[in-house]
């Protein structure tokens, strides 16, 4: 049922999955557009900006050659022939105002003299325009009037042009005409200086804010210059970073892109909503979900269809399971028929000498693959008792295990290939102490199985050997594994079967013993032990691959595997194996293995 359900749910889950990859993608597709957008229009305004700025810059040029202006300078005080004219001036260029000031820094002529708030006669020294004209150069600033309170760009120019500067003439440029425009085109769009102070917006309200907290000695710097007059300053935002690429105003994200103004210093900001970048999301959230639901009742209606005609029916199908069931009585004897006929069969074809090498090959996969197919039995067992208790960290657990026994079976049937044509496995430096434990592991299922006892004497210190670990461990499981079997034989009424593994450091060489109470190996059978399909297990089945092939590994190697009787009974198997650092690969084994014989 639950599976059922599962492949009900499939579609919708499938459905859900491609909207969210849809709209990951229209995402990534609408930002990119809405970038590009903003990046045109910001192109867009700051041509405008430097239009309406070079349109302007000439004309403190102009007013500072033009004696009719600088005549004043001379008189050092007021002319009303140079108010006049550069009165005439400012109505005929479109400037807001046009004055000059002598080199103290005191307004002589100004456009507005007749004006009840007139420039004539106020010093504005303390303005970075003029500090930098009266020092011969360009003077740029954009800020609050401080007689007028109205804001502006004001641009100077030392007069005379060249030589020893005089004094200075200046025109203040209105720019609130670009914020007009940029409200009535419906975008939001705003200007900083290099502070990050913003003094032109189409949000009237973010006007005269920061980007991210002034510092103390800049709030200092433009209160000195009063720039922005009393103006808090306060934070527009609280992002961290004035340039990021997402700005959170008033609890609203918008997309941020930023572009410069070149000449003047400033910044250009154009912001796009979140949501405005994101339209194509929505239709396809509502589509995925709408087809989820129609799925969903169409889903419910054939579930009430079908029982309705699973009630009006019922009748109808017993007879037709009447008939299902003599079917099925004939086809289970027709299954065991052929079955019998399978079995013949096989018989005749384990016979056959054609197929003896295939068959023997076959055993001895089964032969090796045994203990760690049974530990993976005891693993997923173990894991569907913990997935049902929610315990997840175990079964996570179980399951590396799992795949741990799933690789060492796929080296064990590459060993097995080997067997009859050697091949080269990777030398490593390992601690022999970690490979018997992991065998350990392997192997506790049959011990569990034969109620036989494991134990191991392991030295404290490290047992390093540069070697093959995958042929060590494949030796040491059919060591502890045939133990466990003439153990569990020999003591299947008692239960007092018992195993016993030793491992110590013998010179350059590492011994390891595996000893067991079993019935031992006669006198006479010890010189065919290791030999290829001699076996003394004629009861359960074993082909006398396990020790031959052990043998041959261990030769491979450059060591030696032993067999000897106990004295109160029963067998040791002793392994030699080279140790030790920097000794070379045993014959028949390297660092880089060989290309697997073709399939």
């Amino acid at each position: 049922m639950s599976k059922r359900v599962l492949l009900l749910g499939l579609p919708p889950i499938v459905l859900l999955a491609i909207a969210a990859a849809l709209a990951y993608v229209s995402v990534e597709w609408d930002e990119a557009a809405a970038d590009r957008t903003a990046a045109e229009r910001l192109t867009l305004y700051r041509q405008t900006i430097l239009g309406e700025y070079n349109k302007f810059r000439y004309l403190p040029y102009m007013i500072a050659r033009d004696t009719r202006a600088t005549n004043v300078l001379g008189l050092g005080q007021t002319d009303a022939s140079a108010n006049r004219f550069l009165e005439e001036m400012a109505d005929n260029a479109g400037a807001s105002l046009l004055y000059v000031m002598d080199r103290s820094g005191t307004t002589l002529a100004a456009s507005n003299w007749a004006d009840e708030l007139s420039l004539v006669g106020r010093n504005y020294a303390f303005r970075p325009y003029f500090q930098s004209a009266i020092a011969g150069d360009e003077g740029r600033f954009f800020a609050i009037g401080a007689t007028l309170g109205e804001p502006g760009l004001f641009l100077a120019r030392p007069t005379p042009v060249s030589g020893e500067p005089l004094g200075v003439a200046v025109v203040k440029v209105d720019m609130r005409g670009l914020e007009r425009a940029w409200a009535e085109g419906g975008e939001t769009v705003f200007a900083t200086d290099r502070n990050g102070i913003i003094f032109l917006s189409s949000v009237a309200d973010w006007r005269y804010k920061s980007l991210a907290p002034v510092p103390g000695p800049v709030r200092a710097a433009i209160d000195e210059t009063r720039q922005y007059a009393t103006q808090p300053l306060t934070p527009l935002t609280n992002t961290a970073d004035p340039a990021a690429e997402v700005l959170t105003i008033d609890g609203r994200a918008f997309r941020h892109t930023v572009a410069d103004v070149g000449l003047l210093d400033w910044q250009l900001h154009f912001l796009v909503p979140v949501e405005a970048a994101r339209q194509t999301v929505w239709p396809i959230w509502a589509g995925a979900i709408g087809l989820s639901l129609l799925y969903i009742v169409a889903l419910l209606m054939l579930r009430g269809r079908a029982l309705r005609r699973a009630s009006a029916v019922l009748l109808q199908e017993s007879a037709g399971l009447r008939e299902l069931n003599r079917r099925l009585t004939d086809e289970v004897e027709e299954r065991k028929r052929v079955e019998a006929e399978l079995i013949k069969a096989q018989e005749g074809l384990a016979r056959s000498n054609r197929l003896a090498a295939v068959g023997q090959m076959s055993a001895a996969v089964a032969h090796e693959l045994n203990q760690p197919l049974a530990a993976l039995r005891m693993f997923v067992a173990g894991t569907r008792k913990f997935l049902q208790k929610q315990d997840l960290g175990a079964a996570r657990d179980n399951l590396d295990e799992i795949e741990s026994l799933q690789e060492r079976m796929a080296a064990l049937t590459q060993e097995l290939k080997r067997f009859a044509r050697p091949s080269e496995s990777r030398i490593e430096r390992i601690d022999l102490r970690d490979s018997l434990k992991a065998v350990e592991k392997i192997a506790r299922p049959r011990f569990d199985e034969t109620g036989v006892s494991l134990s191991m004497d392991l030295p404290d210190e490290a047992l390093t050997l540069e070697t093959a670990r995958l042929r060590v461990e494949q030796i040491l499981l059919n060591l502890l594994r045939n133990g466990a079997e003439a153990a569990g034989q020999a003591h299947e009424q008692s239960g007092g079967g018992t195993v016993h593994v030793s491992a110590r450091q013998d010179g350059a060489a590492v011994r390891i013993s595996v000893s067991d109470n079993g019935v031992g190996v006669p006198e006479e059978l010890r010189e065919r032990i290791f030999d290829p399909f001699f076996t003394t297990k004629l009861s359960s089945g074993g082909l006398g691959l396990g020790l031959s092939i052990s043998g041959r590994i261990a030769d491979d190697l450059g060591g030696s595997l032993e067999v000897s009787s106990n004295p109160q009974g029963g067998a040791t198997f002793l392994l030699r194996l080279p140790g030790g650092t920097g000794q070379r690969p045993p014959a028949g084994v390297s660092g880089v293995r060989e290309p697997e014989p073709a399939e």
